[in-house]
């Protein structure tokens, strides 16, 4: 009998997901690998072979999402001109990892954080480097509003503070349906967010 062929990738993924659902059900702290392995439903060995720790696992999962959402949001608006639809194009992508798959791990990515800083645990926080996570997102803001502003297109603005203004605005939303799926319609936010500090930049 030929020996069965494991697909390694699979079984990673499968692992990740099975880990973030106990996460979001027990909290980071009260997680344990032999309840990651369980719902995976491999064996405690098995999850070994593949991650080290429910930390390490967690990283996997944290730079493969921000790893796509990053190469989703460059490759889109590599594909405009316009520094307008490129804003757009940026809100509508964000607006995008909003649905509840992305709230859940948002939530699970939030505990992790607090848990680092609340041990003062430094492999956590690394891996949760919303310093560095930041600084790029506002990076690409920045670079559009200054091609905006070099076009003739925006109005003259502190581009760094415009950056975290908007930022601040697309966390807060998430942040909003984290707490309550329910609270606001995305659509109208999403439009009100376009008409205002989008449109509000041009001149």
């Amino acid at each position: 009998m030929a020996p069965r062929i494991v697909d390694k990738e699979a079984k990673k993924n499968q692992i990740i997901q099975a880990a973030l659902q106990v996460f979001a059900k027990n909290g980071i702290a009260k997680s344990k690998m032999i309840d990651i392995a369980n719902a995976a439903g491999v064996g405690k060995g098995t999850i070994y072979e593949y991650f080290r720790s429910k930390e390490e696992i967690f990283a996997e999962a944290y730079n493969t999402f921000f790893a796509d959402m990053k190469e989703s949001l460059i490759t889109h608006i590599a594909e405009v001109d316009d520094p307008v639809e490129k804003l757009n194009l940026l809100s509508n992508l964000s607006f995008s990892f909003l649905d509840s798959e992305s709230r859940d791990f948002a939530a699970v990515m939030m505990d992790f954080w607090a848990e680092g800083v609340r041990t003062k645990n430094d492999e956590m926080l690394e891996i949760v480097n919303l310093k560095r996570t930041y600084t790029e997102y506002r990076t690409l803001i920045s670079q559009i509003v200054r091609e905006g502003i070099q076009k003739g297109i925006f109005k003259k603005v502190d581009v760094d503070s415009y950056s975290a203004i908007l930022i601040a605005a697309l966390d807060g939303i998430l942040l909003q349906t984290i707490i309550d799926p329910n609270i606001i319609n995305l659509v109208n936010v999403e439009k009100t967010l376009s008409e205002t500090l989008i449109s509000g930049l041009k001149k």
